[in-house]
Formats: C-alpha cells, sequence, structure tokens
C-alpha cells in the first residue's frame, strides 16, 4: 500500500514529517531510502514496537542498518509541533487524519502548525482511503495556507494519484 506515496517527490536531503504513523514504518522506510531524513511522530507512538519493525526489517535485509538512522521516531503533538518556523520540507498525513480527529485534535489547529513548519517551498501530502476524505481535508487546509506553499498531493483509493495546483 506504500506504493501510493509519490516517493518522487521528495529529494535528497529534505527534512519531512510523517504525521500520525503509530507504529507503520513503511512511509518512513520509503521516504529513508530516497535519502530523505524523517521525523515519524505520534502523541501516542508506541516508540518500542515503532524501533522493533525497523530492527526486524534490517535483519530481514529489507534494508541497510545505516537507512534507519535517517529515521528519527518522535512521540510528539502534532497540535505543537516540536520543530523551528519553516524548517521542514514536506508534511505527510498517510492515512492518519480520521485517526487524529477521533483522538481529539482539531485538523485546522494541526494545518496552521503544519503552516508554520512549513518551508516556503514545503508541501502536504494526504493519502486517505477515499477521495473525497483527502479533497475534505485538502479543502480545510487551504483554509490554513496562504501563501506559495498552497498546494497538496492528495491519493485516495480510487484516485491513484492527483496534484492539485499551488494559488
Amino acid at each position: 500500500m506504500v506504493d501510493q506515496l509519490p516517493i518522487g517527490l521528495f529529494k535528497e536531503g529534505d527534512f519531512v514529517i510523517d504525521v500520525g504513523c503509530w507504529d507503520n514504518i513503511e512511509p518512513s522506510l520509503a521516504m529513508a531510502l530516497k535519502d530523505v531524513w524523517v521525523f515519524a511522530i505520534d502523541r501516542y507512538q508506541r516508540l518500542k514496537y515503532f524501533k522493533e519493525e525497523l530492527r526486524k526489517a534490517v535483519i530481514e535485509g529489507k534494508i541497510e542498518e545505516s537507512t534507519t538512522k535517517k529515521i528519527q521516531p518522535m512521540k510528539a503533538d502534532v497540535n505543537h509541533l516540536p520543530f523551528c518556523d519553516e524548517s521542514i520540507d514536506w508534511v505527510i498525513f498517510y492515512y492518519s487524519t480520521s485517526w487524529l480527529e477521533q483522538f481529539g485534535s482539531q485538523m485546522l489547529v494541526i494545518y496552521r502548525e503544519v503552516k508554520r513548519v512549513l518551508a516556503e517551498d514545503g508541501g502536504v501530502v494526504i493519502v486517505e482511503p477515499t477521495i473525497a476524505r483527502a479533497r475534505e481535508q485538502q479543502a480545510l487546509l487551504k483554509t490554513q495556507m496562504r501563501s506559495a506553499r498552497d498546494g497538496t498531493i492528495i491519493i485516495g483509493r480510487k484516485v491513484i494519484e492527483e496534484t492539485l495546483p499551488f494559488s
């Protein structure tokens, strides 16, 4: 399923936040394999399990140990991201927006934080089970993004990839 992530967007050395990863290492691994630095964050993250899955991937030969050094699992609150202003190239929501809402987060608050940490030419990727859910999130995100970085890539189960224009 991680093949839905538009890996070609990321450049070597980019800094990416994988929001709401829980213990799913696949999106972070896919990005780290492109020499991207990944902050895998979750408020309730099971760090022990996330790290065990990374070790298991090394043991099984799926990745080199050096790749795991590009992934920093962090217990962090997406409502108050622990990053400097305009310091992040991409923010990824990989099937996580509905979980964030179920655990009490307000997406408008989250997207305000995303705007704060994104670099001027940064972007957001929202991967959701349906295109309707992804479009709903894209509309909310647009209410917070009033600059040149006002663009998202949305991916739903019924649509492989759709790039929305930056406005």
